[in-house]
């Protein structure tokens, strides 16, 4: 290069990104804990969470983690600065290094916006990645500006060549074959850096799992007993004669019954013959519900009540399936959109909601949770033994069920 300090900045920038790419694909797997050296650079502020960013849905493209692309991308850059630096000074490589930086430079722009306006998180290292970029593009245009007499003169350039001649030139061929081997030999150490990462988490995720299950099955058979009776409902989902009965208390504005009524509902779906999945509402509104003090302001008992007066009719599971996966508040409106989209009359079935008979079946629901000293949400009932509140992972729920599978053989 014309200036060798362009070039080892260049280097250096990518080392430092590198380094950096690498440390983000290691949090994509293992998310950072606080007593980890650099997790109040993460965390600092309210507007930065490198955790919530880096294993987001945003964080994968086709598969592969953005920070492992960002991997190979900086081993392929690096190998073509060297390819340059002592093989070939020939400007196809150096208008390689320009488009690369510059399309380096519109993604961090996009995954800026993103953070910002999806995930409304920031990421402390991903900001220095995008700065990385934006060094590197101002330091190949540097460098290309000193070769050219300035920029203009450089694009110039590009519109003089023949295309033709060029592709037919043997020298050209062979820094396109080297470029290529170097691209991906530099997408496969991405791929390999990633999956010895993902085998790491797997197997730590494994013992946790095995861990969790033994001190599952130690603490099964000490979970609270209790008497509860599903004559008066039937399933949600499979069929009453079925061994298995899981009993949900739930309510519609509870982000974690969502999880877990889609889960139990996809449990019961696999374990179709042997589990019967019963609902019963819960709202932890104090407008409806006596057992609850706080938080009053309807929503919920509304959203339970228009759900009783659909109950026995086809729409009552597309009602509370719809609701469940409802990102956000369940309100009037949303209750509206809802019925709407159903081909149901909204004002008849709000009369229906509003009818004692209706309200009887939400009060009976309620009393069933309140006598057994139902407080949150969700509440998991398996055979009559009584869940702590909240969802247990996936694993866990299905060891319980088979668990009672084997009881009932």
């Amino acid at each position: 290069m014309e200036n060798k300090n362009i070039f080892f900045a260049m280097i250096i920038t990518c080392v430092v990104a590198l380094i950096d790419s690498l440390y983000l694909l290691y949090v994509h797997y293992f998310p950072l804990v606080p007593d980890a050296p650099l997790f109040a650079l993460c965390t600092a502020g309210t507007m930065f969470d490198c955790n919530a960013v880096n294993t987001s849905a945003y964080a994968v493209l086709f598969g592969l983690p953005l920070s492992a692309w960002g991997l190979a991308f900086y081993i392929f850059f690096i190998t073509i600065l060297m390819v340059y630096y002592t093989y070939s000074r020939h400007f196809i490589i150096e208008f390689s290094m320009l488009w690369l930086t510059l399309f380096a430079v519109l993604l961090s722009v996009v995954l800026g916006f993103i953070t910002f306006s999806k995930i409304k998180k920031f990421c402390s290292f991903c900001m220095i990645l995008w700065l990385c970029n934006g060094m590197l593009l101002v330091l190949v245009c540097v460098h290309i500006s000193r070769l050219y007499n300035g920029l203009k003169s450089a694009v110039n350039t590009i519109h003089d060549f023949d295309v033709i001649a060029l592709i037919k030139d043997s020298h050209v061929q062979k820094i396109i074959f080297i470029l290529s081997i170097a691209g991906i030999i530099s997408l496969g150490l991405g791929y390999g850096l990633d999956a010895s990462l993902k085998y790491a988490y797997n197997q730590k995720e494994k013992e946790r799992q095995a861990k969790l299950i033994e001190e599952f099955k130690k603490d099964y058979e000490q979970y609270e007993k209790v008497s509860i009776t599903v004559d008066d409902i039937e399933p949600f989902a499979g069929a009453k004669e079925n061994p298995v009965h899981i009993v949900v208390f739930f309510d519609f504005n509870c982000g974690a019954c969502h999880r877990a009524i889609g889960l139990l509902n996809e449990l019961a779906l696999k374990y179709e013959g042997s589990v019967a999945l019963y609902l019963r509402h819960f709202p932890l509104d104090g407008t409806c519900n006596k057992f609850i003090e706080h938080t009053k302001d309807g929503a919920s008992c509304h959203a339970s009540l228009v759900a009783c007066a659909l109950y026995g009719e086809k729409e009552y599971h597309e009602y509370i399936m719809q609701l469940m996966t409802h990102r956000g508040r369940v309100d009037d409106d949303v209750i509206k959109e809802v019925v709407t989209g159903l081909k149901k009359n909204y004002t008849q079935l709000e009369a229906k909601a509003n009818t004692p008979h209706v309200n009887k079946l939400l009060q009976n629901d309620i009393a069933v949770g309140g006598k057994l000293g139902i407080h949150a949400t969700p509440t998991i009932i398996i055979n009559n033994t009584k869940l702590r509140p909240g969802i247990p992972p996936a694993y866990i729920l299905e060891m319980a069920i088979k668990i009672e599978m084997v009881k009932k053989m």
